[in-house]
């Protein structure tokens, strides 16, 4: 019996760490492999899908996750496709992004293989100068361009007028188009679209387990602070995307993304893909209100990227979302008030994390019952050996006091640092007293192909004045099981406190 190939005109692949999953079956999946689709995804799928062409979404870890038998050789071989784009968002999925190109130009060498990406964009040349099999390289925001790019391919015409897209042309010469395409009005895309996603009820299933986040709410775009490490702060995005303000989406799109995924979907919480500061407390308050009106059942896991979090969010927050699935996660990375002075002086004058502010986080989080977590990290910028031992001494301190009761639901988690490309110490590391190592994509990719899988991150790039990059890890890996029986006493049987 002969069986006819599934269509399509682009295939969208979430690429794994590593190729090759454990094959112990009875081996625990591990968080760093990552079965995150980044958010944009979707919204790209769903709009080449308005625009007629048939699209579907692979998640590779996913698949392996599901099937340790899983090939995305015979997965590929069995359908039909003409363009395939991989997301290389998160660096760590460097070297596994490489090799499923390699798998899918084997397989179809005909095909267009397109990155795309934070990652993508900021080694967009370097991906073209080292791997012939990438035909090119959306920069930035990426739903229009991807769309225009197969329109352009659809119709076998010049590439030279897609926006945000670096290629090679029939010349073999590698070609920059500039960046001309950031999204104006986010209401106009679906973040949604999960059923294309090959086992879309399996992702969200078993995201919250396997990840500690069910569902990734787009709330908005854009960032207006420049932490150290982070490659998607304001000049950050200025330099790889072009964007040069915050959008959000307003309040009602996202209430109807919760009432589509909740009719569809059964998850437990929702992740927003923003952060609270002052300027955003008004969106907040406005969210937060309709979803109470709606009255939506369900978690909430919301990050503070900026003090002060009044006690009045606290009480919003507490009424909105039930316990068992909700967080709220802040994190300075460091106490030290020298550490964050010089990082204010240096990149962004509102890093300012004061511990009385992280204390009235702690009181609040045990008055309303909602899990706090807060991440510290050794090898900050500026950090001394006593600037950790002094962290990690106010973290024994929370453990004591606060890790072994679910009454009390302050977690403090610790992980070591990645600095990502585009990030202001990534860019200027003297101005911060680093050493990068791994400053081409080649070492990045050999890096994280040579990095064992684990909970966290565990390849860090960098050595500061005071730390190498071994003593990081270390360091990092002691703090974080120090406190790691916190993480185990932010259960959910506990009382409700009355709404005041």
């Amino acid at each position: 019996m002969v069986f006819a190939l599934r269509n399509y005109d682009v295939i969208l692949i979430h690429p794994p760490r590593l190729l090759e999953s454990n094959k112990d079956k009875n081996s625990k999946f591990i968080r760093g492999s990552y079965i995150f689709i980044p958010m944009g995804v979707f919204a790209i799928a769903d709009y080449l899908e308005k625009e007629g062409f048939g699209v579907k979404i692979i998640n590779f870890p996913l698949e392996q996750y599901l099937n340790h038998e899983w090939s995305l050789t015979g997965f590929l071989k069995n359908i039909n496709f003409k363009i395939c784009g991989i997301d290389l968002h998160w660096l760590h999925n460097a070297h596994g992004a490489i090799e499923v190109v390699k798998i899918v130009k084997e397989v179809n060498p005909n095909s267009k293989v397109i990155f795309g990406g934070y990652s993508a964009s900021y080694y967009h040349d370097q991906l073209l100068k080292y791997y012939k099999e990438i035909d090119g390289v959306i920069r930035g925001e990426g739903e229009v361009p991807l769309l225009r790019y197969a329109q352009m391919i659809q119709k076998n015409q010049r590439l030279d007028s897609v926006p945000n897209l670096s290629y090679r042309n029939s010349s073999k010469q590698i070609k920059i188009n500039p960046i001309t395409y950031t999204a104006k009005n986010l209401d106009d895309l679906v973040f949604t679209n999960v059923s294309l996603l090959k086992n879309a009820e399996q992702y969200l299933n078993h995201s919250r387990r396997l990840m500690g986040i069910a569902y990734n709410l787009s709330i908005g775009r854009g960032c207006p602070f420049n932490c150290p490490f982070c490659g998607g702060g304001q000049r950050a995005q200025q330099y790889l995307t072009g964007r040069n303000n915050v959008i959000f989406r307003s309040p009602e799109k996202v209430i109807e993304d919760m009432s589509i995924i909740l009719d569809n979907y059964k998850v437990p919480s929702f992740f927003f893909g923003h952060g609270t500061y002052s300027a955003s407390l008004k969106y907040w308050k406005n969210l937060f209100a309709l979803i109470q009106k709606e009255k939506f059942d369900i978690g909430g896991d919301l990050e503070i990227w900026r003090l002060p979090f009044p006690k009045e969010m606290w009480r919003i927050f507490h009424k909105t979302f039930h316990r068992k699935y909700s967080s709220i996660s802040v994190s300075p990375r460091t106490l030290s008030p020298k550490v964050q002075d010089r990082i204010a002086k240096i990149c962004d004058p509102t890093f300012k994390f004061p511990i009385n502010q992280i204390n009235d986080l702690i009181k609040n989080a045990n008055l309303y019952q909602r899990t706090l977590r807060i991440w510290l990290t050794a090898g900050y910028p500026f950090q001394t050996r006593s600037d950790i031992l002094k962290d990690f001494i106010y973290a024994m301190k929370c453990l004591f006091k606060y890790g072994k009761s679910n009454f009390k639901p302050i977690s403090i988690y610790n992980e070591p640092f990645y600095i990502f490309p585009g990030s202001p110490a990534h860019r200027f590391p003297d101005k911060f007293g680093i050493t990068l190592k791994d400053n081409s994509f080649l070492q990045v990719a050999e890096a994280f192909k040579n990095s064992k899988i684990s909970f966290l991150y565990n390849v860090v790039n960098y050595d500061t004045e005071h730390l190498s990059g071994t003593s990081i890890r270390s360091m990092n890996k002691l703090f974080f099981l120090s406190t790691f029986l916190m993480f185990f006493t932010i259960g959910s049987n506990i009382s409700e406190v009355r709404n005041e």
